[in-house]
């Protein structure tokens, strides 16, 4: 059985900043190729407030998966022999969704994840703006991996269909803002207690803004209620990880 090795990177996020994006995901790639995966967080490519909630705006700024943008992003996979998690504001006609992907180290998209939980998006979105319906698993390497965005873990009826799926890792890119004092204090202990029944390690993937009110990154790896590794909130950077 080989090991599989994952970098959760917490890095600098800018709404509506497709470009700035890329970049990152470029130069964490080239860093860290000596991983098997390396994973972004929720909203990743467009930013979490990077719609308008302007139906005419956002269907521009959403990327379908035959977009130029994933070209870019399957071909940074390929070149630097590295697969790549990341959340993104997801195009399919005229529906909108909060989707994460991941593509292999041959530059393949191997999974599509929609968020189920609507936190995503503002209460004046029309109904274009959608949800996915069920959790699903996926193989990479040798091992079987699982998403859930954000909120996902937090809906009780979703978290025990999770509980009872078998994989080797679950992938949770999140946003989340809290201050790094309520973090320590009280939420990450909500966060561990959460994965106290799943089956599998819990990879939370938070992102990094520059405004002190926003997400303060931090990447963490939970397991049955248990903090097992971390990148504490408040940094940016790669938290690597290995599945046996």
């Amino acid at each position: 059985v080989m090991k599989m090795k994952l970098g959760l990177v917490s890095c600098l996020v800018k709404d509506n900043d497709i470009e700035h994006q890329l970049k990152q995901i470029e130069r964490y790639t080239s860093l860290n190729h000596n991983c098997d995966l390396i994973c972004f967080g929720e909203s990743f490519l467009q930013g979490f407030d990077g719609l308008t909630w302007n139906y005419g705006e956002d269907i521009e700024r959403a990327v379908a998966i035959d977009d130029p943008v994933i070209d870019a992003v399957r071909e940074l996979a390929k070149t630097s022999n590295c697969g790549i998690s990341f959340g993104f504001v997801e195009r399919d006609k005229s529906s909108l969704y909060s989707s994460n992907m991941v593509i292999d180290s041959y530059g393949e998209v191997v999974d599509i994840f929609r968020r189920i939980t609507p936190g995503w998006k503002e209460p004046k979105a029309n109904n274009m703006y959608k949800e996915g319906q069920e959790f699903h698993t996926f193989k990479y390497t040798d091992k079987v991996l699982g998403t859930a965005i954000c909120g996902d873990i937090w809906d009780d009826h979703l978290l025990k269909c999770l509980e009872g799926m078998e994989m080797d890792a679950l992938l949770w890119p999140v946003y989340i803002d809290y201050s790094v004092s309520q973090w320590n204090e009280l939420a990450q202990k909500e966060y561990a207690e959460r994965t106290r029944n799943l089956p599998c390690p819990v990879l939370m993937i938070n992102s990094f803004y520059a405004d002190n009110n926003r997400a303060k990154g931090g990447c963490y790896v939970f397991h049955q209620n248990r903090i097992v590794a971390a990148l504490p909130l408040g940094n940016t950077g790669v938290l690597e990880f290995e599945l046996d």
